[in-house]
């Protein structure tokens, strides 16, 4: 039967659900009809009679998920909540908003912070360190009304190879540590600031240069008035061994000439403004609030820090410059090491350096001679430093570079010097025997300084302890020679016996080859403490009824391959393979299923193995507490390990001199007062 209903209303029905119907073209063609020709030339000149036209994109409301993104600017590639400061802290996650809490007491520096096994940084750092580092930025939940913010991490074993490289870099590095090891209930895990890691403030061993110190330096200035020239004071300390030297002058071009012979890591100065004309381009400026380098700021930070009653004694009243400058360094390096009261960085007393102590050359002077780097390009090989040096010791290189660049003036201390190289060229079996000793000795200043600074591991004492036994036996091999020898060796002459007595003690409670790790045990001898030898004796008592539990389940489950083994992760566990995992007794409980393997735990198993955990937590916490017992009593003594290592040092930069002479045929050369060179048959 023919419809009689009009279409109209149809078209009329979709048009309200669709929308509008679109016009019809006058030259379309009647859906029914068949497809024609399908060549190029047809297709195109049905393109010209028919044009589409191009649609536009109609215009999208604001996501919710980008309603609360900062404004970027069309040529900026930075991604949304580029910076702390545009977040709000209550806006975001309590772990992201101490990260915030923390960025602000320390803005220029980068914040490092512990999660797990990485430590991550977000927003300004995560896109520093990913730009500097090459690491891939990725992002983290902030919260609901802020969205992901950019992330950055490093591995936490990896975190002095990165650390190193972003110093290298002028990067200041401030480390968030775990403070504990499990939260309370309901609460984040305890972390704050443990280390302040900036150029002239390392320790670590590879963070530094072997072979050069490493300064930090402090200056204080006086403009020039009518009356008055343009004084300075400057404050030079290396932290790694010690040294703490001093000076107060007159003169812009004397301040540029010594902070370009010193070359520090960091300057520290107090003065607000551009970088002034007497600092060297190179050089890393740090600018400090201006209170700790006030005369009672800094004579309180002495007075703290040397523990002494009155500074008197140290010979600072009539360098007021030099002593501001000293305060306010003490005052940075208290600030690097914000959790670290008892084991203050130890620094010797300040040495004055008097202006006739040693030959004061300028920059371009050092350059033309080529002492330590060539003039042509600026590297360490082909220097006088390059060419002489023969030293075997770490320290032993550093003295020899400070003799070069600040040569003596005194005839008696010249003269010395040379009868000793002399003596040394003379007997060979002597100087051979004295290389013999140095060649495998550790660097004593700077092991002596971690372990002073509480960082030192406990490889760091048994090399300690190793080149403290070597001391008396080149005090032998010197006694044997009856000139006298340089004040700055003669010291290994009169070695403080505590010296002999701390070594004996550190071979006494640590073993020769001890972990890297400070906290998985396998660090002390047996026989050293009667708590940790009794908790040595449950663990041994647990793994003997291991071995027997692993007897018993194998006559139980008739199954002679089955093994009982220890993961880190799902802890003690019955192994046995897959044809035999169909058999195994009702009282096993599976646990995992690998490809070749199936695992299991017994109700037993699992309850004792809460047991050997908590044993073995708590032998571990012991040997941990000992060792810092032992580094504490080593960092009591450290300024008398650094007096006997510049003796050492000393002697190894002259053994290396005569090594030198005796191989090349050098011959000693004839100091006198007048002005006058004179060259026989060279």
């Amino acid at each position: 039967m023919p419809r009689s209903a009009d279409p109209q209303p149809e078209l009329a029905l979709q048009g309200s659900l669709f929308g509008e119907p679109e016009p019809a073209e006058a030259t379309a063609k009647p859906a029914s009809e068949a497809p024609g020709d399908l060549s190029d030339a047809a297709l195109g000149a049905d393109a010209a009679a028919r044009p589409r036209r191009r649609r536009q994109p109609e215009p999208s409301a604001p996501s919710p998920d980008t309603a609360g993104t900062p404004d970027e600017n069309e040529d900026d590639d930075l991604p949304a909540w580029a910076h702390h400061s545009q977040v709000d802290p209550q806006q975001l996650t309590p772990m992201l908003r101490h990260y915030v809490e923390l960025k602000a007491a320390h803005p220029e520096r980068v914040l490092l912070y512990r999660l797990g096994d990485f430590f991550e940084c977000f927003f300004e750092d995560a896109i520093k360190l990913s730009r500097l580092l090459e690491l891939t930025l990725t992002g983290k939940e902030g919260g609901k009304a802020i969205g992901r913010v950019p992330m950055a991490g490093i591995p936490h074993h990896a975190a002095e190879r990165y650390c190193a490289e972003l110093i290298r870099r002028g990067c200041c590095v401030a480390l968030c540590d775990q403070l504990e090891t499990t939260p309370a209930k309901g609460a984040l895990l305890k972390r704050d600031i443990t280390r302040v890691l900036t150029p002239g403030t390392v320790l670590e061993e590879g963070l530094l240069s072997a072979r050069r110190n490493n300064w930090l330096a402090a200056v204080v200035v006086e403009p020039a008035t009518r009356q008055t020239p343009f004084r300075w004071g400057l404050v030079s300390a290396d932290v790694s061994t010690g040294e703490v030297q001093l000076m107060q002058r007159h003169g812009s071009d004397s301040l540029h000439q010594e902070l370009s012979r010193l070359e520090a890591s960091e300057l520290l100065w107090s003065e607000p403004g551009e970088r002034p004309a007497w600092c060297p381009d190179r050089l890393q400026l740090t600018p400090m609030p201006s209170t700790p380098f006030s005369r009672p700021e800094a004579e309180q930070a002495l007075l703290l820090h040397y523990q002494l009653a009155t500074i008197d004694g140290l010979g600072l009243q009539e360098l007021p410059l030099a002593l501001r400058a000293t305060g306010g360094l003490l005052a940075y390096l208290r600030d690097t090491q914000p959790l670290e009261e008892a084991s203050r960085v130890p620094l010797e007393r300040p040495y004055i350096v008097h202006s006739g102590d040693a030959l004061v050359l300028d920059a371009q002077t050092r350059r033309n001679l080529e002492l330590t780097t060539t003039q042509r390009d600026g590297q360490f090989q082909g220097s006088l430093l390059w060419a002489v040096d023969r030293s075997l010791t770490a320290m032993g290189g550093r003295s020899l570079r400070r003799w070069i660049e600040a040569p003596l003036m005194q005839r008696a201390a010249i003269e010395a010097r040379q009868q000793l190289i002399g003596r040394l060229v003379e007997q060979r079996r002597q100087r051979q025997a004295i290389r013999r000793l140095l060649r495998p000795m550790g660097d004593l200043e700077r092991l002596a300084g971690r372990a002073g600074a509480g960082h030192a591991g406990a490889r760091d004492l048994v090399a300690m302890a190793d080149g403290l036994e070597r001391l008396p036996r080149l005090a032998t091999l010197l006694e044997s020679d009856a000139a006298p020898l340089p004040d700055g060796i003669a010291l290994l002459q009169a070695l403080d016996p505590a010296l002999s007595e701390l070594a004996s003690s550190i071979r006494e409670q640590l073993l020769e080859t001890p972990p890297l790790s400070l906290n998985d045990g396998g660090l002390i001898h047996d026989g050293v403490d009667p708590l940790l030898d009794g908790l040595r004796n449950q663990l041994d008592d647990q793994d003997a009824w291991l071995a027997q539990q692993e007897q018993q389940e194998r006559r139980l489950s008739g199954n002679n391959n089955l093994r009982l083994q220890y993961h880190r992760t799902f802890g003690y566990f019955l192994a046995v393979s897959k044809a035999k995992a169909t058999t195994v007794p009702d009282h096993w409980i599976r646990r995992q299923t690998l490809a070749n393997e199936e695992r299991f735990i017994t109700p037993d198993l699992k309850e004792r193995e809460g047991r050997i955990f908590q044993l073995r937590a708590r032998a571990c916490q012991r040997e941990y507490d000992l060792f810092c017992q032992l580094r504490l009593q080593v960092g009591a003594e450290a300024e008398s390990i650094r007096r006997a290592a510049r003796a050492v040092a000393a002697l190894d930069a002259l053994c290396g001199l005569a090594e030198v002479a005796a191989t090349s045929g050098y011959c000693c050369p004839q100091i006198s007062d007048d002005r006058v060179l004179q060259l026989e048959e060279s």
